[in-house]
């Protein structure tokens, strides 16, 4: 029995989730009491390396197409392998009424230090709701 118990900590720690992408996922769209939209984002670190800050700027189109407001959120740090939820709300704005939600940029995906990867290059994309999602 010692045999075992030596044998099941001396086996490797899975490996995380590592794809070499940053899969956004738009999960939800709910109406508010206010009459707003409440967005949820999951994000999901498939680098190698943590990210300390995931800055997406956004961009929500009406019904007509036609640009109706910009976005800035901010996921705090998220580890190599690991998922972050983000929920924000649109107030004033029905989920019937948008569209569209455009990635216009991805920022801080790697260190500053890092000069040679533009973030956006590394999204894998993936959408549950009615409302159109990607770049």
């Amino acid at each position: 029995m010692l045999t075992l118990i030596s044998a099941t900590f001396a086996m490797p720690v899975q490996a995380q989730d590592v794809s070499g992408k940053i899969r956004l996922e738009l999960n939800q769209a709910q109406p508010t009491q206010d009459g707003g939209c409440r967005l949820s984002i999951i994000a999901t670190n498939g680098l190698e390396r943590p990210m300390n800050q995931l800055g997406l700027e956004m961009v929500a189109f009406n019904k007509d197409g036609l640009v109706d407001q910009f976005l800035r959120l901010d996921f705090s740090r998220i580890s190599a392998g690991k998922t972050k939820v983000l929920q924000f709300d649109l107030a004033g704005k029905s989920c019937e009424s948008l569209s569209r939600l455009h990635i216009n940029d991805v920022l801080n995906c790697v260190p500053p230090s890092i000069t040679d990867v533009y973030c956006p290059d590394l999204l894998d994309l993936a959408n549950r709701t009615a409302i159109e999602f990607g770049d």
